[in-house]
C-alpha cells in the first residue's frame, strides 16, 4: 500500500506526509471496498420507558415520534453506538424505523456501498427478491450538506413496497426505512422529510466533522509499472483537488464528495492526460496491459461519451451538473460498436477522510 496524506492550505494540495507500507489487508479494502454494514451484531433490546438519548451523539429517539409510537429500540453493540428503533402507527399499517450508527473512514464510495448493504440485508429476508429505484437525495441545514441514497423497494413475491434512505452524516450513518400498505410514494417522502427535521443529520456533522485532509490508498495493481502508478496519481491528486475547488467546505465536512459526477471526470481526464504525455519518454516503464488501457481510456474520453460511461459505470447514482445534457441512448449505440473493457470498480486508489 502507498499512502499519502493530503491536506488543504491556501486553496491548493500539499503532501504532508508519505507512509510506504505493503500490506495484505488493504488488497481486501480495495477490492472488497469494505462495507459499513449497520448489523455489526445481533440486536438487543434496550429496557427504556422514555425517550432514549444516543450517548455518543445526544442524538434524541423519542417515545412518539410524529404520531407513531416507538414499540422497541435495540443496541447492535457493546458500546450502544449502534441504535436502532421501530416506531410503528396506533392504527397498524405503518412501520418505521430508524438507525444510528458509526462510519469509520469517509472513503469517496461509502455512501453507495452503504446503500449497497442495506438493500442486501432486505433481498435476504425476502423469499423471491426485491426490486428498488435507488436515487439521490441530500438534507441541508445552517449551511451544512449530508448526501443520501434513497429508493422504492418492492417485494417481488408479496408486492408490498418499502422506502429505504440513507445518509451519510461525517462519522455517522443514519438509516429509515418505513414500509406501509396505507401510504402512497408521496406521503411516505413527505413523511421521511418530517422524521429528518427530527433527527436533524447535519447537526451530527457539526458536532464531528470530518477535517478536508485526504488519505489516497494506491491499491497493488497501480504499480504494475511506473507509468500506471505516475498516471493514477495524477488522477488522484486532481479528484482531492476538484473536491477542494468545487465543494463547499460545510459539505466536505460530511465525508469525502465522491458523488460528483464532474469530480471523476476531471480525474479521468487528468489520469489519461498523465499517461498520454509520460508516454512520449522512455523514462516510465510500462507493461501492455498499461498501454492498452490507457488507450481504451482515451477513446472513450475522445467519443465525447466519458460522462455517460461513469453514470454507467456507477449505476447513475452520481450528481450530474445542472448545465450538463447527456445522451444515454447514443452512448448505448456506441457501446454496441465499441465495447469496453474497463470497470471503474476495480480500483487504483482510494481517497477517504480519516475518522481520527
Amino acid at each position: 500500500m502507498f499512502r499519502f496524506y493530503v491536506s488543504e492550505a491556501n486553496n491548493s494540495i500539499q503532501v504532508i506526509k508519505i507512509l510506504i507500507r505493503f500490506l495484505f489487508p488493504v488488497v481486501l479494502f480495495l477490492t472488497a471496498h469494505v462495507g459499513f454494514a449497520q448489523n455489526s451484531g445481533g440486536p438487543r433490546a434496550l429496557a427504556v420507558k422514555g425517550s432514549y438519548i444516543h450517548s455518543q451523539t445526544k442524538t434524541e429517539f423519542p417515545k412518539d415520534l410524529l404520531g407513531y409510537e416507538r414499540k422497541g429500540i435495540y443496541s447492535f453493540n457493546k458500546k450502544k453506538s449502534n441504535i436502532g428503533a421501530t416506531y410503528k402507527s396506533k392504527k397498524g399499517g405503518t412501520t418505521v424505523s430508524v438507525y444510528l450508527y458509526p462510519s469509520r473512514e469517509a472513503s469517496e464510495d461509502r455512501l453507495r456501498i452503504e446503500y449497497a448493504s442495506a438493500l442486501g440485508e432486505i433481498t435476504m429476508n425476502s423469499k423471491k427478491g426485491i426490486t428498488s429505484n435507488p436515487g439521490l437525495t441530500s438534507y441541508a441545514r445552517d449551511g451544512y450538506k449530508v448526501n443520501g441514497v434513497r429508493a422504492q423497494v418492492t417485494d417481488v413475491r408479496t408486492g408490498l413496497m418499502s422506502h429505504l434512505s440513507v445518509y451519510e452524516c461525517g462519522k455517522w450513518f443514519l438509516k429509515l426505512r418505513i414500509s406501509s400498505n396505507l401510504l402512497d410514494s408521496v406521503a411516505v417522502s413527505h413523511l421521511e422529510y418530517k422524521i429528518l427535521d427530527q433527527f436533524v443529520p447535519t447537526d451530527l456533522v457539526r458536532q464531528d466533522p470530518f477535517k478536508s485532509e485526504s488519505t489516497i490508498y494506491f491499491a497493488p495493481a497501480a504499480f504494475a509499472d511506473s507509468l500506471l502508478l505516475v498516471s493514477a496519481m495524477g488522477g488522484a491528486f486532481k479528484k482531492v483537488k476538484w473536491a477542494l475547488d468545487n465543494v463547499d467546505s460545510l459539505e466536505r465536512a460530511a465525508g469525502f464528495p465522491g458523488l460528483y459526477l464532474d469530480l471523476h471526470a476531471e480525474s479521468l481526464t487528468e489520469l489519461a492526460h498523465q499517461g498520454q504525455i509520460k508516454q512520449e519518454t522512455k523514462k516510465w516503464t510500462r507493461q501492455p496491459e498499461t498501454s492498452a488501457y490507457l488507450s481504451e481510456l482515451n477513446t472513450i474520453i475522445e467519443s465525447g461519451y466519458l460522462r455517460e460511461f461513469i453514470m454507467d459505470q456507477y449505476n447513475m447514482l452520481l450528481i450530474v451538473p445542472k448545465d450538463v445534457k447527456l445522451d444515454f441512448k447514443a452512448y448505448q449505440q456506441w457501446k454496441l460498436i465499441r465495447p469496453t473493457r474497463i470497470d471503474l470498480n476495480e480500483r487504483l486508489y482510494v481517497i477517504s477522510y480519516i475518522n481520527e
